[in-house]
């Protein structure tokens, strides 16, 4: 009996790691993020985006009890989800007010949290839309705007490191359903690794019937297929998940051949992206032209979408201590026909014109508000500049 009871105990510890091993299996570790495209919003009604990055499945509520100034579209789901939309009413308070979104995993015990903050009501202010001229705002990446054109001047903020910093302007074209032209400075402040958000949605600044759905992509209109092309670059804004996400929304977007958008286009971003990281500070427009367009795809909502006929990009150097041009500016233009061209430096520097000169092309005036930094007639001097006598730009 010793014996056996001996041999029992030795093999004790066996038969139980088998009874684990033949148990169930061990249980992946979950994962369960929640972010908000942005976290700070103004004192207007509009929306949000929230997105959930899980491999299981969640519910989504707000902390705060018995909140009736804003709600969340979608409360539950699985797996990561890009656009779930929190809207939110007008605050007229002169106080700013908060709300906690939460989500929360199947166990109930694996949560993850962001706030949302409302500003309070002021004395009104030029603020986004409403066809105000590019005048009245100071920012240099500016170009001029109509107030008969029908076209509305949105922009929006963003915060970097805890400092409120401009993030882009747009100059919106509702018929056409594209910004004509997307302006906004570029450093290595707005540079990081965040990568690519695709977090594809509508814009918060504008209703949702009055701009374009390309959540799924476009679909063929009467030329084919198109893909989404970036006004602003994904790239030029990768300081944080929340800023590259401002990137996706269909304001930024226009129908762009996609030979095109992955070809030479992608080279200029590039370029631009290094003259950004060898100045103090890079302005630059991106924009597109409608003139003769005939060609058009459908948005998710089936509704029509212009593609451009042109593409053009201006940018504006500053560099304190460049010994190039005058008072620190240096400025390059770049048109291009909406078209595939053979992807080399040779080609870029072919299509590069003086601001000048592209002004004359697209009929404004581009960097409106470099005279009053540096005078009309140094600003003048700076944009009739040609690019292709300078080495630096290449």
């Amino acid at each position: 009996m010793k014996r056996s009871g001996l041999i029992l105990w030795m093999l004790l510890p066996i038969l139980c790691m088998l009874q684990a091993c033949g148990g169930p299996a061990a249980e992946t570790s979950s994962q369960l993020e929640l972010t908000l495209a942005e976290t700070t919003v103004s004192c207007d009604a509009g929306s949000v985006f929230v997105r959930v990055t899980s491999n299981g499945s969640w519910t989504l509520d707000f902390v705060e009890p018995d909140v009736d100034w804003a709600r969340l579209e979608t409360t539950s789901g699985s797996g990561s989800k890009n656009s779930i939309i929190l809207s939110y009413k007008a605050n007229r308070d002169s106080e700013s007010r908060s709300v906690t979104v939460r989500a929360t995993g199947p166990d109930g015990k694996r949560t993850s949290q962001a706030v949302l903050t409302q500003q309070g009501y002021s004395a009104p202010t030029p603020s986004a839309g409403g066809g105000v001229p590019s005048t009245t705002l100071s920012w240099l990446e500016l170009p001029a705007t109509s107030e008969t054109d029908g076209f509305d001047v949105f922009w929006r903020y963003c915060e970097i490191n805890g400092t409120k910093m401009r993030n882009y302007t747009f100059y919106w074209n509702y018929t056409d359903r594209v910004s004509m032209w997307v302006a906004y400075p570029l450093c290595k402040a707005y540079l990081g690794s965040a990568g690519r958000s695709e977090a594809w949605g509508y814009d918060p600044l504008l209703p949702a019937a009055q701009q374009q759905n390309v959540s799924g992509g476009y679909r063929e209109g009467n030329n084919g297929w198109y893909a989404r092309g970036h006004q602003i670059p994904s790239a030029d804004r990768t300081e944080s998940y929340a800023l590259n996400a401002t990137t996706f929304y269909g304001t930024n977007m226009t129908p762009q051949d996609n030979d095109f958008n992955g070809g030479i286009w992608a080279s200029l971003e590039g370029k631009v992206r290094t003259w950004a990281n060898q100045s103090d500070t890079l302005y630059v427009v991106t924009g597109c032209v409608v003139d003769g367009a005939k060609y058009y795809v459908l948005d998710r909502s089936n509704v029509k979408v212009t593609v451009p006929t042109a593409y053009f990009k201006a940018v504006l150097r500053y560099s304190k201590s460049t010994t190039i041009s005058a008072s620190g500016f240096s400025g390059a233009g770049f048109w291009f026909e909406h078209k595939n061209y053979s992807n080399t430096s040779a080609v870029l520097k072919a299509q590069s014109m003086s601001l000048s000169e592209l002004e004359t092309k697209l009929g404004y005036t581009l960097f409106v508000n470099l005279p009053d930094r540096v005078g009309a007639a140094t600003a003048a001097s700076i944009k009739s500049e040609k690019p292709t006598t300078l080495s630096w730009w290449w």
